[in-house]
This record gives structure tokens, sequence and C-alpha cells, in this order.
């Protein structure tokens, strides 16, 4: 009997009581629910701190505790639900006394049950007891880093984060020039973002990577994972990194590199595409990003000036509040010579808080100007960290090529080629390795585009010019001044607003001088500096130098005397046999000394724009050394009929010289020129002026511009002779005149060669593969008061021309006229050429004459155009070019407006392009 009732009876009992306790009893069961989960609530409480707390410490939370909580949110989102349903059943309980009964307390049973059921649900979730939330197998997900808030970085944080979930990036590169705030950055984005990120199973932060070696690195990531400590050696523990790493979703980041890492040898397996994995290196060098396979790039620049002015004004506290206008203005100066680096304006920042007056703040502005390492702690602070990427430059050359950049006045946007010169006259670039000047100003660009890689240097004002944070060169002039490079100390005093000449006694010890953009008249006293290598006078208005001046100076080797008001050289100059550069550009000398001939070891004379009348007989020939002559000075007749100029014989005894910049007045001289191979082949810059007899110029490569493959820039002005400048590259034409479809056609009926004999035919394929294009090195082109000329094409294109200025050619209807245009055949026909396929820059000035690029048969196609500068062409009424490339129109605003349209299409496209 026991037996059936514990078996039948008494469970039956209990679900009959049960049941119709879930009538008669609901809200009963409602607020039982509720203590329940009251209790379950505290308990809940209690683990989300315990996880919270793991999570801090960057400690994996283990599976079960993340599903107990799920667990408890649906169950609290049931809870709610009955609760809402209670509300309305029990309050409507009795007031509507025509519901049917039955309705009422069925509704009343269903709610019950389910408060009965979730009830139990919750009590069996109290009972689960966690001593701990942590994974216990050793790793560690990931360990918060100390940041600091940081200030117009949001954009690049979220940059960050796109590029960590995106797919189809694997590394991403973070680069800058020191002090900028990719630590910051990364710090901010580690703690901020990738604590969220529950999808990743393990982080990794190396900071300053390039203090640890391979065995170092593995050790930190082996003891994240858990992983023994006793590996036998570098393979074994690449192996054990690389399987482990495999199987989970990790995140490395690696801060300040300076060399690429090898990924394969630490163990790091390369994130595949669509993987949830990434590595993010930073660096001060992209090229360690490029080294590397990094698929997105992100640069961290300096900040803009309000996000400066923020910083600025947040470390330096009350001392700027209540400033008068001049001490603003102070503020303001210091901020702008901080250049936006947020690591100079923290440190200048904190130097001035406890500055007060006006006289201080002139102070700081000065010795930031002059002598940055004497402002407050900046040596200390700010200026040894940036050298710690001056140190890790690759060898002892780039060093010294980034000091002879500080040389330059701040914010001095510094030509490449003018700078190299320095470098080649120094002797910092080793021409036993090279055959060619070319090769030699190559080296030197490639110098500066390292020091622009490792954002030493940045980009000037157009890529082939270099600038100096100014941050950068306080580091550079702190190390030249302090003796660091190996050398004499280092005078810079660029654009310090000097009136008169340093005492003598400055001078003494010195190594390399530079004295540009200030206001010294005279030099009247003559110093005493042996060991001085570089003297760099450039842009003063000095006129007189002494007798003997450089009478002390036997070891200068550049000598840079350009822009100045000089009419004369010194004597005494004979003893700068050492001499390998010598700059009298831009001056007002009108005359060489004889005794120059004593400069035996001079390689670079620059003599450009200067009243230059006189050239001592022997002068030019006595100069063994020279391999560069850039002058606008004219080359004289080869028969001795001019008074003025370089003697022609003169120049080809020059055996070493390998480039040329010369001016040209006859056409006798250019003839001349052109058919000497020596002399040809190393012009790089050609100036025809005034050039009398001179009626045609044809650009044709099987005539005697042939020689000159080294040309770069040619520049023709004021030649009133001069009708015509017709282009014809019959050798290397490439068929540049193209019908309104795709086919191409040619200006003149060509007779087919097929049908020649075998060897004939051969003959004529070797000579037409080994024709050389016209003027391969031809980038810039200058036509300036050519009053009657005009350019015609008879065939092919002037192919690596980038830049062409055409001012003053008052008889210029169009661009370029064809001889086409003559033929019947084609005077219907719709054709597109391409005259100048790799055209940049296209500068149009003052032709009063000038109707339209295109003729009415052609229309004119630059490919590669990306500026367009029209100026004073008044009856230029219509824009007819097809150049897709095209970003910038600049003109006037008067001419823009009179412009007429005949495509809407058109007009649409190249309204947004207008510059005024």
């Amino acid at each position: 009997m026991d037996f059936l009732e514990s078996i039948f009876i008494r469970p039956l009992k209990d679900l009959v009581v049960r049941n119709f306790g879930y009538f008669m009893r609901c809200r009963t069961y409602v607020e039982a629910l509720e203590d329940e989960m009251l209790g379950l609530m505290s308990r809940r409480d209690d683990v989300k701190s315990l996880v919270h707390m793991a999570e801090l410490h960057g400690k994996k939370v283990k599976t079960e505790v993340r599903l107990w909580l799920g667990k408890v949110l649906l169950l609290v989102g049931k809870t709610d639900r009955i609760r809402d349903d209670a509300r309305k059943l029990l309050l409507r309980t009795g007031t509507e006394p025509t519901e049917r009964w039955y309705r009422r307390m069925w509704a009343m049973y269903h709610l019950s049950k389910r408060a009965d059921e979730a009830y139990m649900v919750a009590s069996k979730l109290r009972e689960n007891s966690f001593n701990k939330v942590e994974d216990e197998s050793g790793q560690v997900r990931f360990k918060e880093v100390p940041s600091t808030p940081i200030i117009g970085r949001r954009a690049l944080l979220a940059q960050l984060l796109d590029s960590v979930y995106d797919g189809r990036v694997g590394i991403v590169g973070v680069y800058g020039m020191a002090g900028v705030g990719k630590t910051a950055l990364l710090n901010k984005f580690h703690n901020e973002f990738i604590s969220k990120a529950t999808d990743i199973d393990l982080v990794v932060y190396i900071e300053e990577t390039s203090a640890y070696d391979t065995d170092t690195i593995q050790k930190i990531i082996g003891d994240r994972l858990g992983l023994s400590a006793d590996w036998k050696g570098l393979k074994e523990r690449a192996a054990d990194l690389h399987n482990a790493l495999c199987k989970m979703n990790f995140l490395l980041i690696f801060d300040a590199i300076w060399k690429p890492l090898d990924f394969l040898e630490i163990g790091i397996p390369v994130p595949a595409h669509g993987s949830k994995s990434k590595i993010i290196i930073s660096s001060q060098n992209e090229q360690v990003c490029n080294g590397m396979d990094v698929k997105r790039k992100i640069k961290v620049d300096c900040l803009p000036h309000d996000e400066a002015w923020m910083l600025f004004l947040e470390k330096v506290g009350g001392a700027i509040s209540g400033l008068n206008v001049e001490k603003q203005r102070h503020a303001m100066e210091l901020v702008s010579r901080c250049g936006g680096l947020p690591h100079a304006l923290v440190a200048v920042g904190r130097a001035m808080a406890s500055k007060k007056t006006v006289e201080e703040w002139k102070h700081a502005i000065t010795s930031l100007r002059i002598a940055p390492w004497q402002l407050f702690s900046l040596d200390t602070y700010l200026l040894k960290d940036l050298k710690s990427s001056y140190d890790n430059l690759s060898d002892n050359t780039l060093k010294i090529c980034l000091l002879y950049c500080s040389m330059f006045p701040e914010g001095f946007s510094i030509p490449m080629e003018w700078i190299t010169g320095y470098f080649i006259g120094e002797g910092f670039i080793d021409d036993d390795a090279y055959t060619g000047m070319d090769e030699l100003y190559d080296k030197g660009h490639d110098l500066l585009g390292i020091l622009k890689s490792t954002c030493l240097l940045e980009r000037g004002d157009d890529d082939y010019h270099v600038k100096m944070h100014p941050m950068i060169r306080a580091m550079a002039l702190w190390i030249a001044s302090h003796g660091d490079t190996n050398d004499n100390r280092w005078i810079v005093w660029a654009e310090a607003g000097l009136e008169e000449a340093p005492p003598l006694g400055k001078w003494s010890g010195a190594g390399k001088i530079s004295l540009i953009k200030n206001n010294i008249r005279n030099f009247q006293e003559k110093p005493h500096c042996p060991q001085l290598k570089t003297l760099i006078l450039q842009q003063n208005p000095t006129s007189t130098i002494c007798t003997g001046f450089f009478q002390f100076m036997a070891s200068l080797r550049v000598l840079d005397l350009s822009h100045t008001f000089i009419n004369e050289l010194p004597s005494g100059m004979n003893v700068l046999a050492s001499l390998q550069y010598l700059d009298l550009s831009y001056t007002k000398i009108r005359s060489l000394p004889k005794e120059l001939e004593a400069l035996v070891n001079l390689r670079l004379l620059l003599l450009s724009n200067l009243p230059l009348e006189t050239i001592p007989n022997g002068l030019v020939s006595s100069l063994s050394a020279l391999q560069v002559i850039h002058s606008d000075v004219c080359l004289g007749d080869p028969d001795g009929s001019s008074v003025v100029g370089i003697n022609f014989t003169e120049l080809e005894c020059l055996n070493k010289l390998k480039a040329l910049d010369i001016t040209i007045r006859t056409s006798k001289s250019l003839q001349k020129l052109q058919q000497s191979h020596r002399l040809a082949g190393r012009t790089r810059n050609l100036y025809l002026k005034g050039c009398h007899g001179l009626s045609t110029i044809v650009l044709s490569s099987d005539e005697h511009w042939r020689n000159m493959n080294g040309l770069k820039c040619l520049w023709v002005a004021n030649c009133n002779e001069l009708k015509e400048l017709l282009i014809d590259d019959n050798s290397s034409s490439k068929n540049a005149v193209a019908s309104s479809g795709s086919s191409r056609v040619l200006p003149h009926p060509v007779p087919s060669v097929h049908h020649l004999p075998r060897n004939l035919y051969e003959t004529w394929e070797i000579n037409r593969n080994n024709e050389q294009p016209l003027l391969p090195n031809l980038h810039s082109m200058v036509l300036e008061g050519l009053k009657l000329a005009r350019i015609v094409r008879r065939d092919g294109s002037m192919q690596h021309l980038s830049s062409l200025t055409i001012r003053q050619c008052d008889a210029l209807e169009y661009l370029i006229v064809t001889e086409m245009q003559t033929s019947k055949r084609y005077r219907n026909a719709t054709s597109t050429i391409e005259v100048f396929p790799n055209l940049r820059t296209l500068y149009l000035g003052e032709l009063p004459n000038l109707k339209s690029l295109s003729t009415e048969m052609n229309l004119m196609a630059f490919p590669e155009l990306t500026v367009l500068t029209i100026v004073d062409c008044p009856r230029l009424k219509m824009l007819k070019l097809d150049a897709k490339e095209l970003k910038e129109i600049r003109c006037t605003k008067a001419w823009l407006n009179k412009l007429h349209w005949n495509d809407e299409n058109i007009k649409s496209s190249l309204l947004p392009l207008f510059k005024y």
C-alpha cells in the first residue's frame, strides 16, 4: 500500500493540488517569483563584479560563467513579461462583470504556471556557485596599459578600429615622426576598444619592441599563452607559438619598431584573408611598414592649429589666463614653432607654466628659434627623445645629410638638387661608384627620400623640395652645436636677424657656418678658421667682402655666395685649393678673377643669373676637375667672334665635365654645340636667348637633337626671328593621332614595307627598334617672348615632357597645329592627338591671340595633366581638351565668367576644378 501511495497516489495528489493552486493562488506564485528573482539579481551582480575585475586584469572569463549570465538575462526578460501580464490581469479582476468567469480563471492558471516554472529556473540558477570566474589555463587575454587623454585623434582611433575589423587587412602599420603620439594612440586604442572585443582571445602589446630580440619577444608572447618557459631553442619555440596562435583569434601590437620583424622566425602566423586575428605595428620609418607587407598604413600627422592650441593651454595652465594681447600673440607663436608636435607642445607648455611676464615669453621664442635646448628641460625631456630617430639611422652619411638640412632657415623649402650639390661638394656621396653626374644626384635624392620615409624630413613645396619640422631642426642643431657629429662645431644663424658678421671669436674652431637670410652688408674682418669646410652666406645684402677674407680657410670645400649684392670677388681666393663647390648665382659679379685658376679641385661651379662680362682666357680650361657648370653665361661663337661668353674650345678641354647649363645667343653656336658629342651629351639645361638667325627649331631625334639625350630643360626666349617650333619625332612615333573611334591613323599615308626583300626588311626593322625617343630626359620646356612663333606637330610626341610653360607668344592662336591640316584627305576628319602624353602641368600666360587649345580638326589629349593655369588670354573663350586626370584649373574669376560652354556635361565636370 505504501508503495502504491509513493508511486501513484502522492504524485497525482501533488499534481492536482498544484494545478488547483494555479487557479486560486496566482498572486502568490507571482510574488514568490519576484522574491526569488531579487536573490538571483544579487547573485548576478556579484558574478558580474568578478567578471569585470577579471577583464580588467586581462584574464579570460570561463565560458560557463558567460553562459550563466546569458541565462539570467533571458530569465529577467521573461520575469518582466510575467509581471506586466499579472498587473493587467489582477487589476482587471472584478471590474468587468460581463466577462465570463472561466476565461479569467484560465488566464490566471496559465500565468501562475509560467510564474511557477520561472521560479524553479531561478532557484536552480541561484544554486550555481562560482568561486572563480576566470579561466585557470594560465592564459591572460590582455593587460591594460597606462594611457593619457588624447586630443584630435578620434578619427585615427576610428580608422584603426575599422582596420582591425576589416577582414581584408591582416597587418596594420601606424607610422609618423617621433613625438607625434603613436604610442599614446595605441595605448588609447588598446584600452578603449580591445577590452570590449570579446571575439579576440588574446591581446599582446609589446612596447619599445626595438629593445627586444627574437628570444625575448617569444618569451613575452609565450608567457601570455601559458606555455612553458623551458623551451629548447628558437625553432622549437616558434613551432609552439605558431601552433597555439593558429587555434585562436589574436591581436599582437608591436610598438616602436626600427627594423622589420621576421614573423616566421618568431613563430607568429600572418593573419589570412578574412581572419579575425590582426597584427599592428608602429614605426617612425614608413619603409619598415613596407618591409613587413603591411596591408594598410595609417600616418599620424602633427596636430592642426586648433587642437595644438588646446593641448598647449592644457599644459600651460593658469599662466595663460588673463593674458593681454601681446602675451597671447607670443603664446601663439610658441605654439606655431612647435609645429603641432604633441610631445613639443607638452614640453614647452610645462616649461612656460611658471612664466608670468611678457619678457619671459619673448625670451622663450628667441630660445626656441636659436638655441631650443636652452629652454627649461627641453634637452632632457624632448630633444633626447627625438634624437633616438637620429641615432637609429642606418649610416653616418644619412646622419650628416640630415644635419646639413638644419643649416637652412626654419620652414625653408629646400631644393633637393641644391642641397645634393652641397653633399657632392662636401664629399658625402662617394663618386667612385658612379660614372655619371646624374647618378650622383640620384643618390642624393635617394638619401633625402630615406630621410623622408623615416619622418625626419617632410615634403616641401613639391616632390623636388624638402622641409624640416621645427622640432626636428631643433634636435639637429642641438646635436651639431654640441659636437656629437665627430666633426668640428657647427654655427647656424640662419634668418637670425643679424646686422653684422659674427665676432671673429665665434668663427674659430667651426667646421660649418650658415648665415643664410640675414642683413649682413659687409664682411670687413679676416676670420681664422682653418677647419672650416662649409660657408653659406647666401641671401644677405652683402656688397663687400674684404681682401684676404678667405686667407685662413684652406680646408673650405663648399662656398655659397649666391643671392648677395657683391660685385667682385675678394683677392686671395687662390688659397682655396680644397674648394669643390662654388655658387656665385644671382650676384652682381661682372668678371671672374684670374686667380680662380688655383681652384684645381673645383667640381661644381654655379654662375646662373649674374651679369658676367669677362672670363679670363684659360680660366675655364684650367679648372680641370670641373664636373658641373650651371650657367646662363652665353657660349662664345666657335670662331671667336663673340667677345662675351665661355670659350667653346676651353669647355671641350674639360675631360671630367658631366653636366652643363649654358645659354646660346646665335644659331651658329647652337649648331656647334649640337655637333659636339662631348658637350651636347652633357647639356642638362639649355637657354636659347635672343638667338639671332634662328627662324625654325626642329625637334627631331634624327637631327642634331639626338646628341642631347641628357637635356632636362629647354628654355627658348626672346628669339624674335623664330617662326616655328616643329615637333618631328618620326623615329619613335607611336602614331599619336587617333580618330574619333578607337583606331589610330597616320597623319600621312605611309607605304607598306612588307613588300621589301627579306634582307632590307630586317635592316629596316633593326633600325626602327634601335631608334631613340625624342629628347628622352626632357621634362620641362619654357617658351617665352616669341612674337612670331607657333608650335607645329609633324609626327610623334614629346613623350617625357611633364611641364610646359608658354607666355608672351603673340602669334600663337592654337596650342599646336598639325601639318595634317593641309591634307585634303583629312580635312574633314575629327581626330585626337597626344603630343604631350605625360604632361602634368601646363601654364599659358599673356597670349593675346590664343583662341583654343585644340584646332577644329584636332582635339588635344592630355592623359596625365593635373594642373592647367591660364593667365591673361582674352581670346580664349572655350576649353576644348581631353584631360581626364585634371585636378585644378587656375585662372581669374573674370575670365571664367566669360567662358563659353557647348556641352553641359563638360561644364559640370570642369567647374569644380577652377581656382581663382
